[in-house]
């Protein structure tokens, strides 16, 4: 949202983010979420301020409120990738509904992974938020429905066995989302994401799968290197 704060004075604009000799060249509006991106990565979602924001971008705050008004903005704003970048990659992804779902598994783990904010700490951010969070929330319910769907293909074409479809795709989300945070514990931070990807993938269908030995022909694929060594 775009909102300038009134000036006195017809020769003066406000609002518009300027350069300083410091900044990058990026636009003004990706230079913002830059910073905030890594404030937040720094110091916590809730340890940041507005102001501390505007001052690293080197902007007065007006200026940055041309941008964004409130910090749950930014946030949100940073959130974009990480429910419609699986969702994408399930909507062209091949293969029989076991194959698909192990991909996506594998896929959503290191996009966790990858992502630079704490996902349970946004998510106490966002449901205190209010409607700043809600193409977030439409998103992350867009991509159970995929996760769900597959599900239940599966179970319609023989692969897997009878379970509720929507249950299970939350808690597999759920879980993916889980990583990011307990990748930091003591002793697990050894384990490379691609790894944590490939054993979650598997724990996942071989659970749902009616023969769990079709698991090896699920998971074999040309694209297995590339997807699991994705950041």
């Amino acid at each position: 949202m775009r909102m300038a704060e009134s000036v006195t004075g017809p020769a003066r604009r406000v609002g518009r983010p300027r350069k300083s000799a410091s900044d990058s060249e990026l636009p003004p509006r990706e230079q913002i979420l830059a910073v905030a991106e890594r404030l937040f990565t720094e110091h916590g979602l809730t340890e940041v301020t507005m102001s501390q924001i505007a001052a690293e971008a080197g902007l007065g705050q007006s200026s940055l409120y041309y941008w964004f008004r409130r910090k749950e903005q930014l946030i949100a704003e940073l959130l974009r990738r990480i429910n419609r970048l699986p969702t994408e990659f399930a909507r062209g992804a091949d293969g029989d509904p076991a194959q698909r779902l192990w991909r996506l598994i594998c896929f959503d783990v290191l996009t966790v992974c990858a992502f630079p904010l704490e996902i349970t700490e946004v998510h106490r951010v966002g449901h205190a938020a209010g409607e700043e969070f809600a193409a977030y929330w439409a998103e992350r319910d867009e991509l159970v429905g995929v996760v769900a769907r597959l599900i239940e293909d599966g179970i319609v074409e023989g692969f897997f066995r009878q379970v509720d479809g929507r249950l299970c795709a939350l808690a597999l989300i759920a879980q993916d989302e889980s990583v990011q945070h307990w990748r930091g514990a003591d002793g697990l931070s050894a384990y490379d994401p691609a790894q944590i990807a490939c054993f979650l993938a598997d724990q996942a269908v071989r659970g749902l799968l009616l023969d769990s030995d079709q698991l090896e022909r699920v998971r074999r694929f040309d694209g297995l290197t590339e997807l699991v060594t994705r950041r």
